[in-house]
């Protein structure tokens, strides 16, 4: 839970600084950071607090994860099911990539043409285009590509353990 209050907080105060600067009123900045990082809280709860970690401690959630991240099998027969679990909510989580593919683009281009509106006219600030050209290749090329491999090491990981302790792993906590 302190997760998603930090994620929450972190991209509501981003978001709000962010609209704040770009339309020079400071609760614009304010409104729109609670909704954002409200939203934002709402959307990660569902993936970052899965079910099949409750009951671990600490270091087996974090061994969990690791594996996971790795796209390893699991050594441990009883954190088997727990990795199995979370890989299948991870995979279950929406991830159109062609979708997100689009609409980064199609932000890119948007930006280009703020940019290409200030130097014309000169009544659109040119920081906010080439800000939001930024963040469009920062998603294009940095974090879709992340999400791809985690989901690919997930998903191996997944297929190792079951591989290993088979399809239904029963180890108990």
């Amino acid at each position: 839970m302190t997760r998603v209050v930090a994620l929450g907080l972190a991209s509501g105060v981003l978001f709000g600084a962010t609209m704040g600067f770009l339309n020079d009123n400071v609760w614009v900045g304010v409104v729109g950071g609670v909704y954002f990082g409200v939203f934002m809280a709402v959307v990660m709860r569902r993936s970052w607090e899965a079910r099949p970690l409750k009951g671990l401690d600490r270091s087996q959630r974090r061994h969990v994860a690791r594996t996971m991240r790795r796209g390893e099998a699991m050594d441990d027969a009883k954190l088997a099911r727990p990795l199995v679990e979370s890989a299948n909510a991870l995979l279950a989580t929406p991830f159109p990539v062609v979708l997100m593919r689009a609409v980064f683009v199609l932000m890119f281009v948007l930006g280009a043409a703020v940019v290409v509106l200030d130097v014309v006219d000169g009544e659109v600030p040119a920081v906010s285009g080439v800000l939001l050209m930024l963040f469009s290749l920062v998603f294009l090329f940095a974090v879709v590509p992340m999400g791809i491999r985690q989901r690919e090491r997930a998903d191996r990981s997944k297929r190792a353990t079951q591989s290993r302790w088979g399809d239904n792993p029963t180890g108990s906590v």
